[in-house]
């Protein structure tokens, strides 16, 4: 029997705004959009942020030896934290939905400056009983079959007790091969089409 529903939550639940911060950080920089990209994806980037391996200090330095960049540190953390435009249409409505029959919780390869935003700035999206697993705190991020794992061991569920939503489908195929129920996120609409369809809504 199906008691939580676990979701990702940067283009499921909220809108990301990657190009503004990026044309924001080249505003003070010394390269183009493209270039940036590339040592963002570097070893010390957003990617090991991510995963823990790196703080956000440490990846502001990588961005000011690196690309050049000329601001302060909290010039960047607030550049940094205006990552999201907003939840996802219908999104409030399907998590009230989803809620008078199951818990929810939300997986996010996060860091220490989203997942500080997130819940505040965003707050009539959870409840005081959701459960957050975000990367950076477990030193493990989304496809990686233990994030998954470790998800599990928080909210205290077996796998098949699970459902997990996530836009991205490498990280819908690792959470079933977790044994976990997964669903790809498209849209709202599309999604509660999918779980009506399934006796899930």
């Amino acid at each position: 029997m199906i008691t939580w529903f676990l979701f990702d939550l940067g283009n499921t639940l909220i809108k990301l705004a990657y190009e503004r911060v990026l044309t924001n950080v080249c505003k003070n920089a010394s390269l183009s959009r493209d270039e940036l990209i590339d040592i963002l994806e570097q070893p010390g980037g957003y990617h090991d942020m991510e995963r823990g391996a790196v703080t956000f200090r440490e990846f502001y330095e990588l961005i000011v030896h690196n690309a050049g960049y000329r601001g302060s540190l909290l010039e960047f953390r607030e550049i940094w934290s205006d990552f999201f435009d907003g939840p996802i249409a219908g999104s409030e409505d399907l998590l009230d939905r989803l809620r008078e029959k199951y818990r929810v919780a939300f997986l996010s390869n996060s860091n220490e400056v989203h997942a500080d935003v997130i819940p505040r700035r965003y707050s009539t999206l959870f409840r005081k009983d959701d459960r957050f697993v975000f990367s950076h705190r477990f030193r493990v991020a989304k496809p990686d079959p233990e994030i998954f794992r470790r998800a599990l061991e928080v909210i205290g569920a077996l796998p098949q007790h699970v459902v997990f939503v996530d836009d991205l489908i490498e990280n819908v195929y690792a959470a079933r091969g977790e044994g976990i129920r997964s669903f790809q996120f498209v849209d709202a609409e599309q999604l509660k089409r999918e779980l009506t369809a399934e006796g899930l809504l």
